[in-house]
C-alpha cells in the first residue's frame, strides 16, 4: 500500500513540475490560460532577441524594463531569437496554434496542449 502511494504522490507531483513557465513571477501554467502571444523581435547586433508573453495579464511595455520569463526553477531566460522562444514553450508544453509577421516582429499563438 506505501509503494502505491508513494508511486501516486510521485506521478503527481512530476505531472505538478512539468510545464511551468514563469511571467514576471507568474507561473502562467496555473492559471487558467489555454492561449498566449509570443511575441518576438530578433535580435540585432547590440542585443538578444526581445520576447513578450501576452497571456491576459496588464503589462505596459515602456521599453525601460523587459519581461522577465523563467522556466521551472525559477532561473531567466534570456532569447537568442525567436525560434529559441518558440522552441522553449513548445518544450514547456505548449503548441504552435498560427503565427503572423508585422513588420519585423513575429507574432505567435500558442494553445496549452492537451494531455
Amino acid at each position: 500500500m506505501k509503494v502505491l502511494f508513494i508511486v501516486c504522490l510521485s506521478l503527481f507531483l512530476a505531472s505538478q513540475s512539468y510545464a511551468q513557465v514563469y511571467v514576471d513571477g507568474v507561473a502562467i501554467d496555473t492559471t487558467n490560460t489555454p492561449f498566449c502571444q509570443l511575441i518576438c523581435t530578433n535580435a540585432n547586433g547590440f542585443s538578444k532577441a526581445r520576447i513578450l508573453i501576452d497571456h491576459g495579464q496588464h503589462f505596459v511595455d515602456s521599453g525601460l524594463s523587459r519581461q522577465k520569463i523563467a522556466d521551472a526553477d525559477k532561473r531567466v531566460i534570456a532569447f537568442n531569437s525567436s525560434i529559441d522562444a518558440l522552441n522553449f514553450m513548445v518544450r514547456h508544453g505548449w503548441e504552435l496554434v498560427t503565427f503572423k509577421l508585422k513588420g519585423d516582429t513575429f507574432i505567435y499563438l500558442l494553445q496549452r496542449k492537451k494531455i
